[in-house]
């Protein structure tokens, strides 16, 4: 059977450690179950000597073609317009039927140009920033070209109506997660010792960035109230370690947290497999948490390890309290160790709210993602 072919547009650049890239990379690789897959890229040329590392840096399922377009990388207006009208030509010159991106100024000019186009929508604040994106999900002319406006949240389809955009083009669309990256479990006590954790306290993990506003000082505040606990930060740029590594010392707790710095996504599971409790401690100073679908929510829930979050509208799309997650108040260090604790304190929640998240994570995966948006793109 001939696979469809399909073109993902992104001006992510690629490689890196942003989570838009991150994103980019495994929905492609998801897309490639169902299709033949290029993704168009600007061009950095620092960047276009690591496309080979791609599918071994990222733990990809399935390998994809790479194009690196030019790209003017001087930031204007002029730049992303015309990244966008380039990519749609490309596209057009090799014939794409199917397209997809998360640029709203490349979704317009693909759509234009007769090529079946879906957009991903993450945050409707930046994409409000351009102009074009009201008329991108509004103007009926583009139909039946633009295909769907694919949102990672139901509370972002629901605000993205309240801005004007049509309800008939609109989508729930969940970031996903790779399985096969969790296929072969490890033990805490082996994955432990292949990081060279110490195995006699209870570790607490957090992976991900920690810049301002995302949950990492409270964390190490609600660390202070949970006597042998460990804390482990798999991720987070070098400027925010050392600012987050300040206050644990400040709190006198530099001996009891872990800072391990950027690591690529292929090594996470491995992370998450060696804590007793995940945390995502995310605060209402977090951007975006409106309308966030995190991707490291669908990996701990895969890891099969008790999850403690805080509680947002967006979060219990997914998470339920007691059910598949513990869920706790934001921006309270108090409330956020209590429900750590909670966890630490009784083993059997623990392991059955794990089991309930990594049944409920089968069908939050990227081939399921893509086949549901292919559907759509193609039908």
């Amino acid at each position: 059977m001939t696979l469809p072919k399909i073109l993902y547009i992104s001006r992510s650049r690629i490689p890196s450690d942003q989570a838009n890239c991150v994103q980019v990379l495994k929905m492609c690789a998801g897309f490639a179950a169902h299709a033949e897959v290029e993704l168009a890229a600007p061009y950095f040329r620092e960047d276009a000597r690591l496309k080979d590392t791609l599918q071994e840096r990222f733990a990809l399922a399935r390998p994809f073609t790479v194009r690196w377009l030019p790209y003017p990388h001087f930031r204007t207006r002029f730049a992303v317009r015309g990244f966008a009208l380039a990519a749609a030509a490309y596209a057009k010159a090799r014939g794409y039927r199917l397209a997809y991106t998360r640029d709203p100024w490349a979704a317009y000019w693909l759509a234009r140009s007769g090529i079946h186009t879906g957009f991903e929508s993450h945050d409707l604040k930046e994409d409000r920033r351009y102009p074009i994106w009201q008329k991108l999900v509004s103007d009926r002319s583009l139909s039946p070209d633009l295909r769907g406006v694919f949102c990672i949240t139901r509370r972002l389809l629901e605000d993205s109506i309240a801005a004007g955009a049509r309800d008939d083009i609109l989508h729930v669309a969940p970031d996903g997660v790779d399985l096969q990256q969790f296929q072969s479990p490890m033990s805490r006590a082996e994955a432990r010792n292949a990081l060279g954790l110490p195995d006699q306290e209870p570790w607490i993990v957090h992976a991900g960035h920690i810049y301002e506003g995302r949950g990492g000082e409270e964390l190490i505040q609600a660390l202070a109230k949970i006597p042998g606990a460990r804390l482990l930060f798999a991720g987070g740029k070098p400027a925010d370690v050392v600012r987050v590594r300040a206050i644990a010392a400040q709190q006198g707790l530099a001996d009891r947290v872990r800072f391990e710095g950027m690591v690529p996504n292929a090594k996470i599971p491995l992370y998450l497999w060696a804590a007793d409790v995940l945390v995502m401690p995310y605060t209402t100073r977090t951007p975006i948490i409106a309308s966030i679908s995190p991707m490291k929510m669908f990996e701990y829930m895969a890891a099969e390890r008790p999850i403690v979050s805080t509680d947002f509208p967006t979060l219990r799309e997914v998470l339920h309290d007691g059910e598949n997650a513990v869920l706790v108040a934001p921006d309270s260090p108090a409330t956020l160790a209590a429900g750590i604790r909670r966890l630490l304190d009784d083993p059997g929640l623990g392991a059955r709210i794990a089991r309930q998240a990594r049944q409920d994570v089968e069908q939050y995966t990227w081939e399921r993602r893509a086949e549901k948006i292919m559907g759509i793109l193609a039908g």
